[in-house]
């Protein structure tokens, strides 16, 4: 503690006399296609915010944005033979790549949506150059990453409107014009659906869902030969990939409706019901964590541990040491966390 203090002290002096306070701010934006490229093809959002911010991976200033582009970190387009990889849905190799933008292109892009946000561009952040800034003796982001949050206004003519959050996801969506587009998925507390990306906004209440995947107009899957469209992006053919179940991409999308209505999602119920295991280790209880596991979207389950421990821990408990084995075949030596405590009363 000592060291992080030394660390990430601030020189700064307060008077002592005041009162230390902050303020939050909405700063409004958009988020694009686009794609990263580190070591693959990353498909991505792009944030572009009225006060002159991108996030692509790392928030930057319109100058290092394009120095983002000039260094291929920010690429506008995945050749023949490559792999587009997205997160949560798939990864499929392509061919047929036909793309929309130039290095050039992109950028003027981004700076008119900027100035559609901020007509006078005014307060623009300028980071000199240099998107860290030191704390102490450390260096950290200007900016942490965002967590943009699409939104639409309850009563849009009203002074008093109030702003609803919601969260997004990515789905492919077959369109009337029998075209496949990647599409974004906007859900909201209230079971109301935006589908958007696509060349009109669909609006769908959640129950409408099982009905769009069993007609196959909302899939998490492409069928090999099968031609994609981004919009403002470009298109490409499938030659091979696969994606996540659409079963699971379901789970996931239900427990997202219930934690914006404050029930408990099920990784967090497996994340407790694990701590409660770990304090009083009983078949009941190791019971109750297998069932909540399962529960869990498969493409998921990696987020009820930690960062190292991924769900190691928590299968060790519920399926024993087969689970130790497979560490060991995946990363040649011994298991780590051997120390999971088995039910008292067995």
């Amino acid at each position: 503690m000592k060291l992080f203090e030394k660390i990430f002290k601030s020189s700064k002096t307060v008077p002592a006399d005041l009162t230390m306070i902050t303020r939050t701010e909405v700063i409004e934006g958009f988020s694009i296609p686009g794609i990263i490229h580190n070591m693959q093809y990353h498909f991505t959002d792009l944030q572009v915010y009225s006060d002159g911010l991108i996030s692509c991976w790392e928030m930057v200033d319109l100058s290092l944005f394009k120095d983002k582009l000039n260094e291929d970190w920010v690429v506008t387009s995945i050749p023949d033979g490559e792999a587009i990889s997205i997160f949560s849905l798939g990864h499929w190799n392509i061919e047929q790549g036909e793309w929309k933008h130039t290095k050039e292109t992109l950028y003027n892009y981004v700076y008119s949506l900027v100035k559609q946000l901020n007509p006078k561009l005014e307060n623009l952040h300028n980071y000199q150059g240099d998107s860290s800034k030191m704390v102490g003796k450390a260096k950290v982001a200007k900016h942490i990453l965002p967590t943009p949050q699409p939104y639409y206004f309850d009563e849009p003519k009203s002074f008093f409107s109030k702003r609803i959050n919601g969260e997004k996801f990515h789905f492919f969506y077959r369109n009337e014009d029998n075209k496949t587009y990647l599409a974004e998925l906007s859900i909201y507390k209230s079971g109301n659906i935006e589908i958007t990306n696509l060349p009109k906004k669909k609006i769908y209440k959640f129950e409408d869902l099982d009905m769009l995947i069993e007609n196959e107009t909302l899939r998490t899957d492409l069928k090999i030969g099968e031609i994609v469209t981004i919009l403002n992006l470009g298109s490409f053919k499938v030659v091979s990939g696969s994606g996540v179940d659409i079963k699971f991409k379901m789970n996931e999308l239900t427990d997202k409706f219930n934690e914006l209505n404050g029930r408990e999602n099920s990784i967090n119920k497996c994340v407790r019901i694990f701590d409660e295991y770990k304090q009083n280790p009983t078949k009941k209880l190791r019971d109750e964590l297998k069932f909540a596991y399962e529960a869990v979207p498969k493409h998921q389950r990696i987020f009820v541990g930690t960062m190292d421990t991924k769900d190691y821990e928590v299968r060790q408990v519920i399926y024993g040491d087969i689970v130790k084995k497979e560490w060991e075949d995946d990363y040649g030596y011994e298991y780590p966390y051997d120390d999971m405590p088995k039910p008292c009363d067995k």
